[in-house]
């Protein structure tokens, strides 16, 4: 299983590339609505208007559908931009406690071989409890 840095890292990306793809789609589509904006409908007299123009239920209108687009691409673009802010402080909290989780352990590592390298001088001393000391501390440390 994945450590929960690479795991939110790969989110990181996820929202990232997502809010980059979604944001080019709208912006895409809002361009081409303003470029292309869709035909006037004709001044026609109420009454006839609403005789001729009767809606009906298979008529398919591509304005609409660019229209429905581009509310989901925006909605994408928000939801992936809200993901990235979120994720993004929750990885760099996790890769900086990491990094301190690293040095500690490399402080402890630097400190215990320290300690064995003045257990070791101390036995070396004449006689007493320090030798005796030192040499029960050997043991612990070496498995002996």
């Amino acid at each position: 299983m994945d450590s929960p840095v690479v795991v939110r890292k790969r989110y990181q990306r996820f929202f990232a590339w997502t809010f980059v793809l979604a944001t080019i789609v709208a912006l895409g589509l809002v361009w081409v609505e303003l470029a292309f904006p869709p035909p006037p409908v004709p001044a026609v007299a109420p009454a006839a208007a609403a005789a001729a123009t009767a809606p009906n239920p298979s008529d398919f209108d591509l304005h609409d559908l660019q229209l429905l687009v581009t509310v989901a691409a925006l909605v994408a673009a928000l939801a992936s931009f809200a993901g990235l802010v979120i994720t993004t402080p929750l990885a760099w909290l996790e890769v900086r406690r990491e990094r301190t989780r690293a040095a500690i352990e490399t402080a402890l590592k630097r400190q215990d071989r320290i300690d064995r390298l003045a257990a070791a001088r101390v036995s070396n001393w004449p006689g007493g409890k320090a030798s005796t000391t030192a040499g029960h501390l050997r043991g612990h440390l070496f498995g002996r």
